[in-house]
Order: C-alpha cells, then structure tokens, then sequence
C-alpha cells in the first residue's frame, strides 16, 4: 500500500497541473499584427494592444499609427496594425518645410500631398521611405491657358517660366511672334499666355512728283502772247510700306522708306514783253448777212464753222455760246483731260460731247474760259457748266468737243494755259 499512495497522490497532482494548463490554453488569444503592412502571427495572453505589443517587443512611439488604439481590450482573431510616423523633410518651389508621414513610398506621401503627377522630383516616386525619413526636393506641376492665335489649350507643366512651358509643350512661336507674359514671365497657377502670330507684308508705292510752271519774260514774244519753252515733266517717287497684321488683323500699315526714283523736269514758259503783233488785215468782201455771223472766230474765215462750235448744249439751263480760235490764253498753267460720257453736269443741263463746255472745281457756272494748247497754239473758249477733275494736277474736264478743237483726242491730258474772261 506503501508504494499505492504515492503513486495515487502523483496522479492527482497530474490531474491537477493539467487542468491549469488548459485553462491557460483557453485563455490565449491568436491576433495578427502589421507593421507598415507587412502581417505576422502572434498567440498572446495579453488584454489590451498596447499589451500584447509589448509583449512582443514592438515599440510606438507619438507619432506612429496605432489600430486599434493602446487601450482597447483585445479579442481572439484581432488584427492590429502599426504603421510609423517618417520626416519628410521638403523643398517645394524652392520653399522648405518638413512633414510627418506614415506613407511608405515616396508615390504614397505625394497622394497625402495632392501633388500632380507632371511635377518634377529630386527621386523616384517608386522610392521607399525609411523610417529615418528622406529628404525630398518638389517643383509642382502648375495648369496654365495658352493661346495660340485665338484657339486656346490646357497645359500641366512644372517648367519656371512661360518659354520653357512653352518649349516642354512643343508651341513653337517665331522671333517676330508677341508673347504676353513675355518669355521670363514666373508660371503661376491659372496663368493665361498668349502667342500672338506676327506677320509683315511690304507694298511698293509710285507717288508722282508735279512739274513746277516756271514764267520767263521773253522780248522776242508779243507782248500778251506765252509760249512753252520746255515742257514740264512729273517725277516719282518710290515709297516702300510695311503693313503688320497679329492673328491675321491689320493693326499697322507705315511708311518704311521713301527716295526719289526720278526728278521732275520744271515747265519752262516764255510771256511776251515785246512789240504787239501786227494784226492780220480783215476782209474787204462784206458780209452778205452780217446779222448772221457765226459766234466762232477763226484764222481762216473761208472754211466753215466747225460743228463743235455751234451752240453750247443744254442752252435751256446755260447761257453763253463757245467758240475756237482768238488770240492765245493768258494765265495759268496746267493739265487738262477730257471726258464724253454722257450725264447730267453739275448745274443741271444735260452734257453735250459736241457742245464747247467744261469742268472747273471753283468758276462759276457760265463762265467763260479761254483755253490754249501751247504745243500747237490752237485756242478755244468753253463755257463752265460742271465740277471736277478730281485728280491731282489737272484743272480742266474739256467736252470731245473743245479738247478736239486745240488737241488730239487719243492724248486724253494735255498742257494747257488757261485766262477766264
């Protein structure tokens, strides 16, 4: 029996040791804990986290992550997960600051930082973020408004300036193109450029030089008669302007040279001083119906009246009949054109081409006007009856009819000298 009791009393400490052992079992707790994502395994008897973290030699500190919090009580199955806290120490845009974080990638902390994907880095995004941090250096992408000769576009780009935006967009501008901002011009968020296509165009001008009339005494000319002496010539003048359009719009049109291609010769007219002219004797055969002369005087008296120097069209409205020949006009110089085109003059008649009338811009209407073609010496006088020419260095519109009378009508301009009577 001796040897019975001992053995019975070890099998009850037995029992006993191992009913402990189970209620230890049962009181175990199977969590998983992460640490910055990476999952591990742990049975703990522990009744918080902050506990059961202890227990396995996992130190947090204030700026770490910690979930669920120190305190909770844990439960079997619990996931806690442990994420630490990283200085970043940065320089955006040239501004330095510093940041904790508990991202792991450099790709992760820009996500926090909602920075733009098209923003420059000092290192990979891909790269890890220890957890003795990482000093990071960030020039931010910045959205911008370019317009391109009217047509606007969106541009994202980290460039500093509007010219190396420009250059990382692939806008190509000429050097004569106007940017506004100008090229050095700091990007900022929401800056608006515009790209102002420049283009030049260059026009060559022929400007007319007038003749000057230069009067000479002449003693070997009747007194009260002119001849031309040297017939005057316009000169020219070449004129070169440069007009400036910007997106296709004329903003400039100037004068960008001029020389003189050739100079005008002056018109040289000699003015009788000397002795009148003996007149041509007149007829001594009388007139059979001398009530009945025509009102055209003429060197020869034989031939008949012209039919240009009948009566002045329009004499319902007009008074006043021209007439050719006479002595030469004394006055003034200068160009006289001549025009048949069928119309109502400018004192209301209706224009006659075979009528002795002419345009003055400032005679009165029925005005009579002698004129001379100096080159012949062929005189007619016309009466005013319209308004013009408009063309600089012309003084005189004569009727087919009385520019016919003195000059060729395939000339269409011819000198004259014209005396109003």
């Amino acid at each position: 029996m001796r040897k019975v009791i001992p053995l019975a009393v070890a099998g009850g400490v037995l029992v006993a040791s191992g009913g402990v052992f189970g209620v230890s079992q049962a009181m175990a707790k199977d969590v998983e804990v992460s640490q910055d994502g990476v999952p591990m395994k742990v049975r703990t008897w522990s009744g918080t986290v902050g506990e059961a973290l202890q227990a396995q030699n996992i130190q947090v500190g204030e700026r770490d992550q910690v979930a669920p919090a120190l305190g909770e009580k844990l439960a079997d199955g619990q996931q806690i997960s442990v994420r630490y806290g990283r200085q970043l120490n940065l320089s955006v845009d040239g501004e330095k600051s510093s940041m904790w974080t508990t991202a792991t990638t450099v790709e992760q902390a820009l996500a926090e930082m909602s920075i733009r994907d098209e923003s420059k880095l000092s290192t990979s995004r891909s790269a890890a973020i220890g957890r003795e941090g990482l000093d990071l250096n960030i020039e931010t992408a910045k959205q911008i408004t370019v317009v391109v000769a009217g047509e606007s576009r969106t541009v994202i780009t980290p460039a500093e300036t509007v010219g190396q935006a420009l250059a990382e967009a692939q806008i190509e501008y000429a050097p004569t193109d106007r940017l506004d901002p100008g090229v050095d011009t700091p990007i900022t968020e929401g800056l608006t450029v515009a790209v102002n296509k420049v283009d030049t165009k260059e026009t060559t001008r022929e400007i007319e030089i007038p003749f000057k009339t230069v009067r000479k005494e002449s003693s070997s000319l009747p007194k009260g008669t002119e001849k031309v002496d040297t017939k005057g010539v316009p000169g020219k003048t070449i004129e070169v302007w440069t007009e400036r359009f910007e997106n296709g719009k004329s903003i400039e049109n100037k004068m960008t040279s001029s020389r003189v291609d050739k100079q005008p010769v002056d018109e040289v007219v000699l003015v009788g001083t000397g002795s009148t002219a003996t007149p041509t004797p007149k007829s001594t055969t009388p007139s059979k119906s001398p009530s009945k002369a025509p009102t055209t005087s003429s060197s020869r008296p034989s031939s008949p009246p012209s039919k240009s120097a009948g009566t002045n069209a329009g004499s319902g409205s007009g008074s006043g009949s021209g007439s050719t020949g006479g002595s030469p006009a004394v006055g003034s110089t200068c160009q006289a054109s001549m025009y048949d085109e069928g119309q109502m003059t400018a004192n209301g008649e209706v224009f006659n081409t075979n009528a002795l009338t002419a345009a003055h811009k400032t005679l009165p209407f029925g005005t009579m006007v002698k004129v001379t073609n100096p080159s012949n010496g062929k005189t007619v006088t016309v009466r005013i009856n319209d308004r013009g020419p408009y063309i600089a260095g012309r003084c005189l519109d004569l009727s087919k009819a009385a520019f016919s009378a003195i000059g060729n009508v395939s000339q269409g301009v011819m000198t004259v000298v014209y005396q109003p009577l």
